[in-house]
């Protein structure tokens, strides 16, 4: 059987906060003028994002400062407004009649400047359970919101990016942590979508080391690993060709 997909971020944002994992769920809603301002003054930063969409395309990072001025990035690009109407109309360009949701900003760790998150990749194996194939760092390209390696971004090891924030000790324990996250979204997501066969987990790291999960991906990029990490692609590789993706 092939795998099946879930394309709707808000959908699987739904399933993923009525469960054990809301913790780990950034607050998350559908856009409009309302729900931006509102989160704005909770949150100070936000990302605005396609509900169907992939590689970051069409996000945006919002952020309100302390003088009430407002900062929108796009890509590379950034504008500022001193009026949150003016801000709301070029948003309402950006976004025309598609729908976006607005998520939470989580203020993620650094590498050397640059922002990083984490992609979490679970699979079925031969015997159908679920298993965790990979963690793999992806680090922002320079100036971009985003860590996509589309947009960019740079695999480096879970070991690499976590040194300068963590102990040994203290970096299994988190690893730890994402196994079991990875292992229980895909546990929750198939119970009624009984064709998935894979995740990968986009994971950020907040200044206080808790996971967020940004978003997840039924269909995640596998030759990535082919590089980075042989011996799990050989694997993936082998489960995907048991379920269908692969021949």
């Amino acid at each position: 059987m092939s795998s099946r997909r879930i394309f709707s971020k808000w959908k699987k944002t739904k399933i993923l906060q009525d469960s054990s994992l809301r913790s780990y769920i950034p607050k998350t809603s559908i856009y409009s003028a309302l729900r931006l301002k509102e989160m704005l003054n909770q949150f100070q930063m936000v990302y605005v994002k396609p509900d169907l969409g992939t590689h970051g395309k069409g996000v945006m990072r919002v952020t309100q400062h302390a003088n009430d001025s407002f900062e929108l990035r796009e890509g590379t690009s950034t504008a500022t407004f001193t009026e949150i109407d003016s801000l709301l109309a070029k948003i309402k360009t950006r976004i025309g009649k598609r729908k976006y949701l607005i998520q939470q900003g989580v203020h993620m760790l650094s590498h050397r400047g640059r922002k990083f998150d984490l992609r979490v990749f679970v699979q079925k194996n031969v015997d159908n359970k679920w298993e965790v194939m990979s963690i793999l760092g992806r680090k922002a390209a320079a100036h971009k919101i985003v860590t996509n390696v589309s947009n960019g971004g740079k695999m480096e090891s879970l070991r690499t990016l976590l040194k300068p924030h963590l102990n040994a000790s203290s970096t299994q324990q988190l690893r730890s942590e994402l196994e079991r996250i990875g292992l229980s979204v895909g546990a929750r997501l198939s119970k009624g979508h009984k064709g998935l066969k894979e995740l990968g987990l986009d994971i950020a790291i907040d200044k206080s080391m808790h996971p967020w999960i940004l978003e997840v991906n039924t269909k995640p990029a596998i030759y990535v690993y082919r590089t980075f990490n042989p011996a799990a692609y050989r694997r993936i590789v082998r489960n995907a060709k048991a379920y269908g993706r692969l021949k």
